[in-house]
């Protein structure tokens, strides 16, 4: 995108990110250091420090010798002054009311003055993340448990929002087609090393079972146990489908898992403060939970 911007508004932009990095009340980068970190004259960059002062985007209170303080910022009118009129997120298919709750949640809260949401949906933890990374996407949703992987492996994302409990999935469970069996040994199992959650979670209930692991789709998981390619598999319960199938469930235990797989993230790239702050200015995790129980419970019609 930068190259498509005339040298004066790719300042402007380069300078609002720096910004958008700087805390409310504290000293923003001098001129010079803003020269070298945006790589523009100094010129530019003080004209870009006045367009953004003039438009109400930001708010500076110099000081002398003790440098220039970021006194307030205003993220919507930012977006406006950098021209950004649409946010894109992805987020997992809405198979689940938990999942068209949180999609209208999203749809409803970043929809604001000037600035237009839009959701994709992409199954998969792996593949969200690899498209908030080629920069198709601003934000991504996924666990709390897929978004500590992937920070762990050093991919550059930030967690911009996080829900309570229960605001991605209710509960994931063991599935399969014989109720009796507690037995695994020599069991094949599904697992969708796509899915952070699922993969994980999988590992960790049979780490100490002597176990047959067979690649799937995630959501042809159910299909295949039912068609007796597969044994068991980890499944997200909130699917209506296994309630009207003859599989049996149990829930998972002692896997200290239960809190960060079923926490919604809104994750952000990390070089991208602007995203970060504009989607945290727009909505918070109450009205998202808010609004997805409302949703869950048909008080609301989902709409994304």
């Amino acid at each position: 995108m930068d190259k498509m911007l005339n040298k004066g508004a790719r300042t402007i932009r380069r300078v609002a990110h720096e910004l958008c990095g700087v805390a409310v009340g504290a000293k923003i980068p001098t001129v010079s250091e803003l020269e070298v970190r945006c790589d523009a004259s100094r010129g530019n960059i003080q004209k870009a420090l006045i367009v953004l002062k003039e438009t109400g985007a930001v708010h500076l209170e110099p000081h002398g010798q003790n440098g220039t303080f970021l006194t307030g910022i205003d993220y919507l009118k930012l977006a406006r002054t950098l021209g950004t009129q649409h946010l894109v997120g992805v987020m997992p298919l809405p198979y689940t009311l938990r999942y068209e709750g949180l999609a209208t949640a999203l749809y409803t809260l970043l929809n604001s003055d000037g600035v237009r949401a839009f959701i994709t949906f992409l199954r998969g933890s792996e593949a969200r993340v690899q498209m908030l990374l080629d920069k198709h996407a601003d934000y991504a949703v996924m666990s709390r448990m897929a978004f500590d992987e992937y920070a762990a492996k050093g991919l550059p994302i930030e967690a911009a929002l996080e829900c309570a409990p229960l605001s991605y999935v209710g509960q994931h469970v063991l599935l399969s087609a014989t109720p009796q069996r507690t037995d695994w040994t020599d069991a094949r199992v599904g697992i969708d090393d796509s899915s952070a959650d699922q993969s994980i979670l999988t590992h960790r209930y049979f780490a100490d079972t002597d176990v047959q692991y067979v690649p799937v789709q995630y959501m042809h998981i159910v299909e295949m146990l039912l068609s007796g390619d597969i044994d068991v598999g980890i499944w997200n319960e909130d699917d209506i489908h296994v309630h009207a199938s003859d599989l049996a469930s149990r829930a998972l235990e002692g896997q200290g898992t239960q809190d960060g797989n079923t926490r919604a993230v809104i994750a952000v790239r990390a070089d991208d403060p602007f995203t970060r702050q504009l989607v945290c200015s727009l909505a918070s995790h109450r009205q998202i939970e808010k609004i997805q129980k409302e949703v869950m419970e048909g008080r609301l019609a989902a709409r994304y």
